[in-house]
């Protein structure tokens, strides 16, 4: 009687690649425990609502606005959006990052319905 096992085929190899490399995906995308990646960053101002949803948001004449923002060492070093905030003001702001590659920072501690300025990794 030959002894037969699932491990003397590909197909277990296979699904366990592609549960790595899907979490690999989520780890880097979704996250918000992974470090964001250092350089520049390109910003929006939004407004976060109730579902965590981003609507951007406008000046009175209809224009987005927009802002810059540098990452080292995984913390946000840099915010300017005209006039550079500075180090104190920025050490206040909440930072919520999605992946290594997207965050938003905010002075409001509410969970939803807040405006923000969402980044972009832009290197």
């Amino acid at each position: 009687m030959s002894e037969s096992s699932v491990w003397r085929t590909w197909k277990p190899y296979a699904v366990i690649a592609a549960l790595a490399v899907g979490g690999i995906w989520w780890w880097n995308s979704q996250s918000s425990l992974a470090a964001l990646k250092d350089g520049p960053y390109s910003c929006t101002a939004v407004f976060v609502n109730a579902d965590g949803k981003y609507s951007a948001l406008t000046d009175d004449a209809g224009n987005r606005m927009y802002a810059d923002a540098v990452v080292d060492g995984g913390e946000v070093v840099s915010l300017s959006a005209g006039q550079t905030i500075t180090s104190v003001d920025l050490a206040s702001l909440i930072v919520r990052s999605k992946g290594d590659s997207h965050f938003h920072v905010t002075d409001d501690p509410a969970m939803h319905s807040y405006d923000a300025i969402a980044c972009d990794y832009a290197g």
